[in-house]
């Protein structure tokens, strides 16, 4: 069967292989919306800051959302594997660049469509005040590259 026919095996090759990754880093994305939404407008606002606070709140949301973020480079790491895509650094760089742009996207854009003041929306950069944000945000630029890594460690990078 010849790659472009789009049998399982060819379908990377057939797209390109960083597409493929892109592609499967999209697809994570969009089934992380409501997980993320979970973490921040339930447990965050409903179940961690009435009992800690509004500051550990976000700690404890934002140290979650770095370990969901974690597994979930894995499962798009090994994803492209089985596929023969997203083998070099530099793709997987370029996905957990996409993977943070998609985010700050949605997160600016949707912030700005409900009208939240920016000052609002800035609160989370503030590391020196102990918000987490950009560390969420530099996860998602690493994930994929330290998840390739330590599945080539563990040698189980193949899916």
């Amino acid at each position: 069967m010849r790659p472009s026919e789009g049998a399982d095996g060819h379908r990377a090759r057939a797209l390109g292989t960083r597409a493929y990754l892109l592609m499967t880093t999209f697809r994570v994305w969009l089934a992380e919306i409501p997980v993320a939404a979970l973490n921040a407008f339930v447990l965050m606002d409903h179940v961690y800051a009435p009992r800690v606070g509004q500051l550990h709140a976000h700690q404890i949301a934002m140290a979650t959302r770095i370990v969901i973020a974690l597994a979930l480079a894995v499962v798009i790491v090994r994803v492209a594997h089985s596929h023969d895509a997203g083998h070099d650094p530099g793709s997987l760089l370029l996905a957990g660049l996409f993977w943070m742009g998609l985010w700050l996207a949605f997160e600016w854009a949707g912030s700005l469509l409900i009208r939240r003041p920016v000052e609002e929306i800035l609160v989370g950069w503030h590391v020196e005040r102990g918000y987490a944000w950009p560390y969420v945000l530099l996860t998602y630029l690493l994930a994929p590259l330290l998840a390739d890594r330590a599945l080539a460690w563990l040698g189980r990078r193949r899916g």
